[in-house]
């Protein structure tokens, strides 16, 4: 089965998603604790449910004849029975929609094989506004099914309009992205890994900057769109992610943008170069 004809199965799921998780976002039904999930996070009720939609429309696609393997945030990994990988964050943003912050995704993606360079689709629907953003290997991204042709952000040569900041608690991370934030016109934590990299890649958001290791899984899709819109990602350091493992005990740190100019001058501000 050819990538591009996974986009309905995917548009099925997020529909499911979308219709089941925003109610519940916030309550204290949905944000009960129910167990750990493969990816090492607290599993609550919200990721649970989540999961459980994507599954059963996989196991459609199974019994209708598709063959592949799943790999999911929550149960890990799941033989169908083929060699393309299916990788399923059902709610990216799990702590926001726990709290009521309306800003979480589902994140789904087709691969050939284990690698970020492997990615042949990324999707990720905003759960909240409806937002959907895809891309296809070689094909092009997409927003709401229009060719995403996005302007880079304005860039002066100095000052960066709005970094994006992911990193996990601590003051390290915060330390190493200083010398960016002291250039930054404004920063934000938003809290979506891929909707960040989905502003990114519409050029909302100037440069996203991850200098903590995050799981790569969460990435793979939305690198995708960011590629696929002209733009261009890295490790911290500079050097081509393109090897990284998508599976869940990866991890990789991230310098992101639409503007090569604003990637460059990030790694130059940080003391690296491109490799």
């Amino acid at each position: 089965m050819t990538s591009p004809a996974w986009l309905p199965i995917f548009r099925a799921i997020a529909a499911e998603i979308r219709a089941t998780i925003p109610p519940l976002a916030g309550t204290p039904r949905g944000r009960e604790e129910v167990g750990l999930g493969a990816g090492g996070d607290r599993t609550i009720y919200l990721d649970q449910i989540a999961e459980e939609i994507v599954v059963r429309h996989l196991e459609q696609a199974y019994r209708s004849g598709l063959r592949f393997q799943l790999i999911s945030e929550e149960l890990g990994e799941r033989d169908f029975g083929g060699e393309p990988l299916v990788l399923a964050d059902p709610l990216d943003g799990s702590f926001n929609a726990k709290m009521g912050l309306p800003y979480y995704a589902v994140v789904l993606a087709v691969t050939e094989g284990d690698r970020m360079s492997d990615v042949r689709l990324g999707y990720v629907l905003n759960l909240v506004t409806g937002d959907e953003f895809h891309a296809i290997s070689g094909a092009g991204a997409f927003h709401m099914g229009e060719r995403l042709r996005p302007m880079p952000p304005v860039f002066d040569g100095r000052t960066i309009p709005l970094v994006q900041f992911d990193a996990p608690s601590g003051v390290e991370p915060r330390e190493r992205a200083a010398p960016i934030f002291a250039l930054a016109e404004k920063v934000r934590q938003l809290g979506s890994a891929a909707l960040n990299l989905c502003h990114t890649a519409s050029g909302a958001v100037a440069l996203q900057v991850t200098p903590a290791p995050v799981r790569s899984f969460d990435l793979a899709g939305p690198v995708l769109i960011l590629r696929e819109s002209g733009g261009i990602a890295t490790d911290y350091e500079g050097r081509s992610i393109d090897a990284v493992s998508v599976r869940l005990d990866a991890r990789t740190t991230l310098l992101a943008s639409l503007s090569p100019e604003i990637h460059t001058y990030a790694l130059e501000v940080l003391g690296a170069r491109p490799r």
